[in-house]
């Protein structure tokens, strides 16, 4: 079977970006760059326990009709880089074809295995679907779907991975009492459903952007946004085995503000670090504080300058926080990245391609070596690409 246009032309596309990527952010990388690659929309990278990366691409395959219209249909498919090669991890992934995929993420487990989830819409609706990479191929779970209280639930969402399987925190409205309930989601292989923890919100109130991690035991933790849009608070649990534990207070450095975009990584002693979008003076600003084992301890101030939206957070070697994430200029999204040095934040300013082109949807994660390895998308020529960039230890 000849392999799929798409998957020749974004494996390409990846190759030639690690093959020129820098080793440090002063050392520009030739833009890759191929005139048949289609549109990329979303990405995702991943850092596996043995060196190697995982990225998963969502992409443009072309304009199609409905009977009610026309629709872009969109292709996902993903890539394993070890020994210095891209190799693309089977074809198509989605499960019908045309149709439109939105809503990308990816989790790595303990030992690498490859977990993605996303969206598929039917008709007028989305359902979100699963697949992990076992044994050399993709599994067909489509029947585990799941798409109650669509568009709320299928969007309010965070993915992790353990043994194989997507451990999910989710979203869900209620109608009585008028909030939301947000839980965390495994799949019980002998009844074959979807399984709910104990809420970790206040079902009063309602509460959005789930962030998720798992111990080594697999207990989660988990932050996420609760309260009115203009008045919320950044929270954050995580499970005893028999409860959840809440962890400290609020972590927003203004109380009852507008807050946005909650990332959470765990360190080697499973303490949380958070990063989240805050309103500072009509701007959302990025902050990021870590919890100590007694308290949230506020990591520096305010990073970068202007407005930043998709914060990509990631812990280096030595437990310190490394994010990246776009600000925008005139229209155009930049990409920038910092490093927590243990006493400050280690600006490393714009680092995509070309300043004058719009650059969105960083993905960042450091590798075995210790190296953070960031992927985003950037407009060359008219056309958002895959771009990579290796930065050392």
């Amino acid at each position: 079977m000849r392999p799929h246009p798409l998957t020749l032309g974004l494996a390409a596309l990846l190759t030639a970006a690690l093959a020129t990527a820098p080793t440090s952010p002063s050392t520009p990388g030739a833009p890759p760059g191929l005139a048949a690659s289609p549109p990329v929309r979303e990405l995702a990278l991943a850092a596996a326990p043995d060196g190697s990366l995982v990225l998963a691409v969502v992409a443009d395959e072309g304009t199609y009709s409905s009977g009610r219209g026309t629709f872009v249909a969109r292709q996902l498919t993903a890539w394993r880089h070890a020994g210095g090669t891209w190799t693309a991890l089977g074809g198509p992934l989605n499960y019908d074809h045309p149709r439109p995929v939105s809503s990308l993420n990816l989790a790595l487990d303990e030992r690498g295995t490859p977990v993605l989830v996303w969206n598929e819409n039917y008709g007028d609706n989305d359902i979100v679907v699963f697949r992990a990479y076992q044994g050399g191929a993709w599994t067909d779970w489509r029947t585990r779907y799941l798409g109650d209280d669509l568009p709320y639930a299928a969007r309010t969402r965070a993915v992790a991975a353990r043994q194989g399987e997507p451990v999910l925190a989710w979203g869900e409205y209620l109608r009585k009492p008028d909030g939301s309930r947000l839980t965390v989601r495994t799949w019980d292989p002998a009844a074959k459903v979807w399984t709910r923890s104990a809420p970790f919100n206040d079902l009063r109130a309602f509460s959005r952007t789930p962030a998720l991690a798992l111990g080594r035991a697999g207990r989660p933790t988990v932050a996420w946004l609760q309260g009115e849009v203009l008045a919320s608070r950044v929270l954050a649990a995580r499970w005893t085995g028999e409860r959840w534990e809440p962890l400290g207070g609020a972590l927003n450095r203004t109380p009852n503000t507008y807050v946005a975009s909650t990332r959470l990584v765990l360190d080697a002693q499973e303490r949380p670090v958070v990063a989240w979008l805050e309103d500072a003076g009509g701007q959302d600003a990025l902050f990021v504080s870590r919890w100590t084992g007694r308290g949230w301890e506020a990591l520096g101030g305010r990073l970068g300058t202007g407005s930043a939206s998709a914060p990509s957070l990631a812990l280096d070697q030595g437990g310190r926080p490394v994010l990246a994430w776009v600000e925008e200029r005139g229209g155009l999204g930049r990409v920038r990245l910092a490093r927590w040095t243990g006493e400050g934040w280690q600006d490393l300013g714009t680092v995509n391609r070309d300043q004058g082109r719009d650059a969105r949807s960083p993905s960042l994660a450091v590798d075995a070596s210790g190296a953070a390895v960031l992927a985003w998308r950037e407009d060359v020529g008219g056309v958002y690409r895959v771009q990579l960039r290796r930065f050392g230890p």
